[in-house]
């Protein structure tokens, strides 16, 4: 292949690899990218009584009554105060704002779209955080709620992706905890994992440090592995007061799984231990039950905790159960509560935005514009709506084959974008997607390199707008860039994926440039 030279020429060859990775990144840009069925929704969940109660940290849509739901948020703001960023703004007045929505029961959590072996999930994209949490007799909504916002602080720690196994049994460690005698204390031993662990056959650690997606697991074969991966994080804690030395080993597993090593010999490497002993000083860990508990110091009563209780009324909640419903692919139900609101004035423009994104998903380009043309004719001030818009276009532009078409979405997406920017600043997946259009566009490299710089920056933790900078890179011919931000992708996206193999081709093509 031709070398491409500094100011962003290239062959013809050259620019088809760029716009075929386009592609491939581009869906992995989008908000969704499938169009799954889940559960219809349920009628009875968006007729209930409905409360948003808010913190000074959180907000929670609940149908809890008041008082559980204030518990929830009394426990959020403790953890925030023990464990988290206390400097960080309220999550709900982020530029990646979190959404909280808690239901009581298990079948309404389910009509949602949620899967029916879990009873919480969190979501994390460049726009927002979502989490939904069922609190019920099979479920213990406080120690859900921990959980998955364990996952939220582990998202925001740092630059690298934990392995599955350190992801869940972190969460689990954190999340088992109570409030006594003015300490927040954690890392409690669940009874439900030491009963798992007494009876149950343990899996190889092989095994478990291999697994990538726990949901692919047969239901006991999940309820050993949560058991496991609780054991093993609390061995790991236990070896060391010192979190800085367990943080440095994650991201030396992180840098070797990205170079290619398997995870028991990233591990071993890493952690500086045998897995085969492992497996027996894991075994004696759990027989001699001294599981030491972490203690902080947490003043129960936190000052300054109040809460602003309201009712909602059943558009909102409507809209909100149909937002979260197309977190889960679930366009079926999220068109239905959608269309439930379009009666509503004030709220109307959103649902048409929501019917908008339901129809681009399935492929009706002409009832997508319609929903969004509607919308905007009724609240062009919309920031989101604008980036609904937006989203609905880089769905075209990545969908797209031939580079007329491409460059005419591309076209489109940036007007949309720019129409987003004369009503409020740029976020994180405004930049990005920016950046995606001016390369699918192969006019501008330099500007988008503007934009995915931006982007990079504000949300480390996002990989695929990192591997759209690091292919602009290397298009203009900054090689070293491009394999230095490919290499950073690889500490994140360390398993196999899209990512990760869009990434190693960025790297080889990059070495063999250099090479010639």
């Amino acid at each position: 292949m031709t070398d491409r030279d500094a100011t962003g020429g290239a062959d013809t060859a050259g620019s088809e690899t760029l716009a075929g990775r386009l592609l491939v990144i581009g869906l992995a840009l989008l908000v969704l990218t499938g169009v799954a069925m889940a559960a219809p929704a349920g009628e009875k969940l968006s007729e209930r009584p409905w409360i948003e109660v808010t913190s000074p940290n959180f907000r929670i849509y609940s149908v809890l009554d008041e008082e559980r739901t204030i518990e929830f948020l009394r426990h959020l703001e403790i953890m925030r105060a023990t464990l988290g960023d206390a400097n960080e703004k309220s999550t709900y007045e982020s530029s990646m704002p979190t959404i909280i929505i808690a239901v009581d029961d298990h079948d309404d959590y389910v009509s949602i779209g949620a899967p029916d072996y879990s009873g919480g999930y969190f979501f994390a994209d460049l726009r927002e955080n979502a989490i939904l949490i069922e609190d019920s007799d099979e479920t213990t909504g406080i120690q859900v709620i921990l959980h998955e916002y364990a996952h939220y602080l582990n998202r925001q720690s740092g630059r690298v992706r934990f392995p599955r196994w350190f992801e869940e049994g972190n969460a689990e460690f954190l999340s088992h905890s109570r409030l006594s005698h003015g300490a927040f204390e954690y890392g409690l031993p669940p009874e439900q994992y030491l009963a798992t662990l007494g009876f149950g056959t343990w899996m190889p650690l092989a095994s478990l440090l291999e697994i990538s997606d726990a949901s692919a697991l047969a239901e006991l074969d999940g309820a050993m592995f949560y058991a496991q991966a609780w054991l093993l994080v609390h061995y790991l804690y236990s070896r060391t007061q010192d979190d800085a030395i367990l943080a440095a080993s994650l991201t030396r597993y992180a840098r070797n799984t990205g170079r290619g090593l398997p995870p028991v010999e990233a591990f071993e490497l890493a952690f500086g231990l045998d897995v085969e002993q492992l497996e027996n000083d894991l075994l004696k860990y759990y027989l001699e039950r001294r599981f030491a508990q972490r203690s902080s110091p947490a003043n129960t009563a936190l000052p300054g905790f109040s809460t602003r209780v309201r009712s909602m009324s059943a558009a909102e909640a409507r809209l909100a159960l149909a937002q979260m419903a197309m977190r889960f692919d679930n366009v079926e139900g999220a068109e239905r509560w959608f269309e439930s609101v379009l009666s509503d004035n004030d709220l109307r423009a959103l649902a048409e935005a929501g019917l908008g994104r339901v129809a681009g998903y399935r492929g009706d380009a002409r009832a997508a514009n319609a929903r969004f043309e509607s919308a905007i004719k009724l609240m062009a001030w919309d920031f989101t709506i604008w980036m609904d818009y937006a989203q609905y276009w880089a769905q075209r532009v990545a969908n797209s084959y031939d580079p007329k078409e491409r460059i005419r979405h591309a076209s489109r997406l940036i007007d949309a974008l720019e129409s987003a920017l004369t009503i409020s600043e740029a976020t994180p997946e405004l930049n990005s997607l920016m950046g995606f259009a001016y390369l699918a566009k192969g006019n501008d490299p330099h500007e988008a390199i503007d934009y995915l710089e931006a982007a990079a920056a504000e949300a480390p933790h996002d990989q695929a707008s990192r591997l759209l900078l690091a292919n602009a890179y290397l298009y203009v011919g900054r090689l070293d860039d491009a394999v230095r931000v490919a290499e950073a992708v690889l500490m994140f996206e360390h398993e196999p994926g899209l990512i990760s193999g869009a990434a190693r081709d960025v790297i080889a093509e990059a070495r063999e440039k250099q090479a010639n």
